[in-house]
């Protein structure tokens, strides 16, 4: 009798734990979290310049130094955007063709004066996970 007890209690107990497993992983599970390399914008440490129209728009991600753009003599507004990542404006270094550091930009709007013209190309200090866009205006 006590044979056929224990024996009960242990189906029993195997019932409840089979029936208590999932029948499928958690949705998380082995799933891997997106990169920014797979996800939509630049890899890490690039960017793109194009230019139209005299105005420059620089997309990137992470550090990065862009090629040479041109601008026009006179004076220039430049925009930063805020990383989506971390809600921080990147650190921006403005250089002429021949190496010159011309400035530190940490601001979101910026407006250059007294350019000289000609090539110019930026220094972007970022998170690895920061996809920025700067525009440069000439006025």
């Amino acid at each position: 009798m006590r044979l056929a007890s224990a024996l009960v209690w242990a189906i029993l107990a195997v019932v409840l734990v089979v029936a208590c497993e999932p029948t499928s992983p958690p949705p998380i599970a082995g799933t891997p979290p997106p990169s920014v390399a797979t996800s939509s914008g630049p890899a890490p440490n690039t960017s793109t310049v194009a230019v139209s129209g005299g105005v420059v728009e620089i997309i990137g991600a992470g550090n990065s130094i862009t090629d040479e753009f041109e601008l026009a003599a006179g004076t220039a507004e430049m925009t930063v955007s805020t990383c989506a990542s971390n809600q921080v404006i990147p650190f921006v270094t403005l250089y002429d063709a021949k190496d010159n550091k011309l400035g530190i930009i940490v601001d979101a709007l910026y407006q250059f004066k007294n350019l000289a013209g000609g090539g110019y190309y930026l220094e972007v200090a970022a998170n690895p996970s920061c996809v920025w866009t700067i525009t440069l205006t000439p006025n």
